[in-house]
């Protein structure tokens, strides 16, 4: 065996990352350090690649930044909904499941509204976002025997509450709960 035979066997191997990965990693990020946080440099030391790795994968970091509005708006409009929603026929429950799910996903969630201050793509993904969730909510609280009208203004005032919620600091843990039942009126007796 030679030495550049010994050499080449015993370097470490590289991960292979495919797009999915970086694409995870970017949104990993996203929701922690913001839209401006998501630096190439920082999710391939993450990933244990070089940027070449990303360049194999995107052409360039704008359509990483696409391929993030579109994971988070399948997740937003898809994955949560449908399991907020498809998974209990009482409309109470709904609501509370969608709550629920807002602490949960409420650091992205912030992330893409900050996001959508100042991009246009990102100001329609979660306006069609907030769109879905609003006739969901809407939905559920017809259900409960509100008219259309006060439907669609009282599930306008929850997400609201929801989306905000993270944005205004507070003594109780999680208000959100009281407020819903408050939000909803007789309905909830």
């Amino acid at each position: 065996m030679t030495a550049r035979t010994r050499t080449a066997g015993t370097k470490a191997a590289r991960p292979k990352v495919a797009r999915r990965d970086w694409i995870e990693a970017a949104y990993g990020e996203l929701a922690h350090a913001g839209e401006r946080g998501v630096a190439i440099t920082t999710l391939a030391a993450r990933l244990g690649v070089t940027k070449g790795s990303f360049y194999w994968h995107f052409r360039d970091r704008p359509e990483l930044m696409r391929a993030l509005l579109d994971r988070w708006a399948h997740e937003r409009t898809d994955e949560v909904l449908g399991l907020a929603l498809g998974s209990t026929a009482d409309p109470r429950e709904r609501l509370r499941r969608i709550q629920a799910l807002g602490r949960e996903i409420a650091p992205i969630d912030r992330a893409m509204r900050l996001w959508a201050q100042d991009e246009p793509a990102a100001e329609e993904a979660v306006r069609h976002a907030d769109r879905a969730l609003l006739g969901h909510i809407a939905a559920c609280l017809e259900d409960l025997g509100f008219d259309e009208e006060e439907a669609r203004l009282r599930a306008q005032l929850m997400l609201r509450l929801w989306a905000g919620g993270y944005l205004v600091p507070g003594t109780d843990p999680d208000p959100r709960s009281r407020m819903l039942e408050i939000l909803l009126g007789d309905a909830v007796r």
